[in-house]
């Protein structure tokens, strides 16, 4: 009996002590990845509304540049599934004495022929900036291109606008960097 107690004792002992010793914790932490999907909703490019002054014909101009997403154009859906909203923007260039010169409102379909529609089937208008004033012709940068923020996939064109209003698009081959005199 006496043997039967101090095994119990030693073994209630032997308890205590676990009870109260510090666990080893272990520095490896096991989770799982969370997979990239692609939004469910299309998404919007930002809205944006600029205006710049532009020498051009001796006098300032005021050219005014608007980009909004717009619902109603076909949804554009990129390689990895990611779905967007195609952009509408529209150009407006005033006069000095206020008098609306140009204003046209332009879609990635005004680039069909310098871009391809096969290509614009997963692209987007992306942007339109005052690219400077070349002689009679006000000239305007535009790019057609992967609507993602994180790519850099597009194609980079020139839109000149003459001083009767005409309007010609062509690619810009123009080397970056390059410096026109």
């Amino acid at each position: 009996m006496k043997l039967i107690r101090t095994l119990i004792a030693a073994s209630a002992a032997a308890l205590v002590f676990a009870a109260c010793g510090e666990k080893k914790q272990s520095k490896v932490i096991i989770t799982k990845k969370p997979e990239a999907k692609a939004p469910v909703a299309p998404v919007r490019m930002q809205d944006y509304d600029h205006r710049d002054a532009v020498d051009w014909l001796g006098r300032q101009y005021s050219v005014a540049v608007s980009r909004k997403a717009d619902t109603s154009l076909p949804i554009v859906a990129d390689d990895a599934g990611g779905k967007y909203y195609d952009n509408r923007i529209s150009v407006s260039v005033t006069r000095p004495d206020g008098t609306l010169f140009f204003d046209r409102t332009f879609t990635k379909a005004d680039f069909t022929q310098q871009v391809g529609a096969s290509y614009l089937e997963k692209s987007a208008l992306l942007g339109i900036v005052v690219d400077g004033a070349e002689g009679d012709n006000l000239v305007l940068a535009a790019s057609v291109g992967a609507p993602d923020v994180l790519s850099d996939d597009y194609v980079p064109l020139l839109i000149t606008i003459s001083r009767m209003g005409g309007v010609s698009i062509e690619k810009d081959t123009r080397l970056d960097g390059e410096i026109e005199e």
